[in-house]
């Protein structure tokens, strides 16, 4: 008998900020006055506002919302841009084999966009061991070629925890290439601070 993962949370540092789940009317406006305190540009917050309405209606648009946790980070507040998005959510049923060969098929299934680079990688954190891959893709204008392809950086990855057929699926994208360093390796640290509780365990 495998138990289930019941409950889950990343603690993340203090550049990262959590979307709410259900929020009202006004949640973005509030969350962008927040983060964006150190800016005294009321058209700043005005476009920070937008963009997390924009992450909000990516991640809608993936279905399944209520078991999605989003965070978005803002690396400058007193310049305050969304730098990078990050999923977390959780999957049932996992196999560790199945999952590798989908990263290796991810990029294919994005429209109107080319694979630049793509790398597997595998990692241990404290939750358990990490599948992931890391993919630059590029996003071509229509008659421009290769010169005018916006390329976007993200990493997809998942924590098989021991015991459990349930894993823990991560997505990062980054705003612009080279924000990160090594976005995997970002990622990874990142994941060290799953925790996680399951029921069921034999």
């Amino acid at each position: 008998m495998s138990g289930s993962i019941v409950e889950f949370g990343l603690r993340l540092p203090d550049t990262w900020h959590v979307l709410p789940g259900v929020g009202d009317a006004e949640w973005a406006g509030t969350m962008a006055a927040e983060i964006a305190a150190g800016s005294s540009e009321p058209v700043a917050v005005d476009l920070l506002r937008r963009q997390l309405l924009d992450v909000r209606a990516s991640v809608d648009a993936m279905g399944d919302v209520g078991r999605l946790r989003t965070a978005v980070l803002v690396d400058d507040v007193t310049a305050p841009l969304v730098s990078a998005m990050m999923t977390v959510g959780l999957m049932t049923g996992a196999d560790a084999d199945i999952y590798k060969a989908q990263m290796e098929q991810v990029a294919h299934e994005v429209e109107d966009a080319q694979l630049m680079g793509n790398q597997l990688f595998d990692a241990e954190v404290s939750a358990g061991p990490v599948i992931g891959a890391h993919f630059l893709i590029g996003h071509m204008q229509d008659g421009q070629g290769d010169a005018g392809a916006h390329l976007e950086e993200r990493v997809h990855a998942a924590v098989f925890p021991t015991g459990t057929t349930d894993a823990l699926d991560v997505m990062v994208v980054a705003a612009n290439v080279g924000l990160f360093e090594d976005l995997p390796t970002t990622v990874v640290d990142l994941l060290e601070n799953v925790t996680l509780r399951t029921e069921g365990v034999a």
